[in-house]
């Protein structure tokens, strides 16, 4: 895949007042750091981090003047309510060297099952995994097709791609077959849970 394209500025100033005067004008504070280096505080188009954030991109070439760093996507800060960016952190990578990031996991296969009446339940939605930045994955595939009702596949039995090292515990459940719960057998459950946290309060409470 290759890698986008994104050109930054160098911005001097900060804080909140700059970066809504920023945000006004249609462009987002940004910061740069890893690498051993300090951190370069920059700026880009709205429209650009967007397009970049919407698409499968692992890997970013950010232009800087006449210096190009090449960077993944650290950290997204949206507004808690209208939802737009507000700040976007990248981290320098050495393209020599592993790095540990989290991949999402995505199910496929489920139309593949037996009609067995289950259904597949996901545990584990991200996965971390240790690789070089040039073989970090967009998305890692669970294949569920080969399931039958109650039977399952843990985080060992992943096809990973090549390159790409697991970090999570091996026997992590990520995804089981089960027969869907009615809603008297939910409210059940719920009703169990609550009564054991209930008696785990009152044992504490024993206790002091």
């Amino acid at each position: 895949m290759t890698n986008y394209q994104l050109t930054v500025e160098e911005r001097t100033l900060t804080g909140k007042s700059s970066n809504k005067k920023l945000r006004a004008e249609g462009r987002i504070p940004a910061v740069v750091y890893g690498s051993g280096q300090e951190a370069t505080h920059i700026q880009a188009d709205a429209r650009d981090v967007e397009r970049m954030l919407s698409g499968p991109v692992n890997l970013v070439d950010l232009t800087l003047g006449a210096g190009k760093k090449t960077v993944i996507v650290k950290d997204v800060h949206r507004h808690p309510v209208k939802g737009h960016l507000l700040h976007v952190d990248f981290y320098e990578v050495d393209l020599t060297k592993k790095l540990e990031v989290t991949v999402p996991l995505r199910l496929v296969g489920e139309d593949g099952r037996p009609s067995d009446g289950g259904v597949v339940e996901q545990h584990v939605w991200e996965l971390p995994v240790l690789c070089l930045p040039s073989d970090i994955p967009s998305v890692i595939e669970v294949d569920v097709s080969g399931l039958e009702l109650d039977q399952g596949l843990t985080v060992g039995q992943l096809q990973l791609p090549e390159g790409v090292e697991a970090l999570a515990d091996p026997e992590e459940l990520v995804a089981k077959v089960v027969l869907p719960q009615g809603p008297a057998e939910e409210e059940a459950e719920e009703a169990d849970e609550a009564a054991e946290a209930a008696e785990a309060s009152e044992d504490g409470g024993a206790e002091a």
